[in-house]
């Protein structure tokens, strides 16, 4: 007995150990490897998140996920028919506002209304999809790694609305050298000098893929945000009928 109630032991003890050999590990978590913050690149405006543009995202990504694509997004939002929009069937979806500048911006009042409401639902759309479901292509046009610092900003002429530093002053300069005097591209030939050390000149993309791509999704979120405005009173647009930006 006592040798059977040993080897029972023995048994028990076995399958014992086996089940803790069999228990999976457990599982990390898995690190995020996103180039950036969705929220952070549609939502950043002077360094502050907007809130609403915060719960507007994350409603759109529950929403459009797990397909994650322009047509989820566009699901998810549901934005009023352009035809609504234009005033060609009556609104079937209360105003969240609007004003003139949107309303110019799409075409109201031009034969061509709908059309441009629907181009800038359908870019919306798509820019929101692949900013917030397809990462790497966005982070792939030149967007700012993680953890690294910004680079310094470029001289003070490099940049503002007055400017000469532009892509093409060495073209305008050699241009002016082959049709000219030299003494009548002085100008141009200072304007070159000072502005070597500009990004667009050094070709390091000032305004690079990312930064348009990223920047233009941004203002048309905006620029919706602004359209759907209750203060807009007398340019009211039909509202969305999913996620909202009031």
């Amino acid at each position: 007995m006592a040798r059977r109630a040993a080897l029972i032991s023995s048994l028990l003890l076995a399958t014992s150990c086996d089940a803790i050999s069999l228990r999976r590990p457990a599982v990390l978590d898995t690190p995020d490897l996103t180039a950036y913050d969705p929220t952070d690149v549609l939502c950043t405006l002077k360094k502050e998140i907007q809130p609403w543009c915060k719960n507007w995202v994350a409603c759109i990504k529950t929403g459009a996920s797990p397909a994650g694509d322009a047509a989820a997004v566009r699901s998810a939002w549901k934005p009023a028919d352009c035809k609504e929009v234009c005033g060609k069937w009556p609104a079937m979806a209360g105003p969240e506002g609007g004003n003139k500048s949107f309303l110019l911006m799409i075409g109201q009042g031009a034969k061509d209304c709908e059309a441009s409401c629907a181009n800038f639902q359908t870019s919306l759309t798509g820019c929101v999809a692949k900013i917030l479901f397809e990462p790497g292509q966005v982070a792939a046009m030149g967007a700012p790694k993680k953890g690294v610092p910004p680079a310094p900003a470029p001289p003070a002429q490099c940049t503002g609305n007055a400017t000469s530093c532009v892509p093409d002053l060495p073209i305008q300069y050699q241009s002016c050298m082959v049709k000219n005097h030299p003494s009548k591209c002085k100008n141009l030939r200072a304007a070159v000098e000072d502005c070597k050390d500009c990004p667009a000149l050094k070709n390091e993309n000032a305004v690079s893929q990312y930064a348009a791509f990223v920047g233009g999704c941004m203002d048309q979120l905006n620029a919706y945000w602004q359209a759907t405005h209750s203060s807009a009173g007398g340019y009211a647009i039909p509202g969305a009928k999913g996620c909202t930006v009031h």
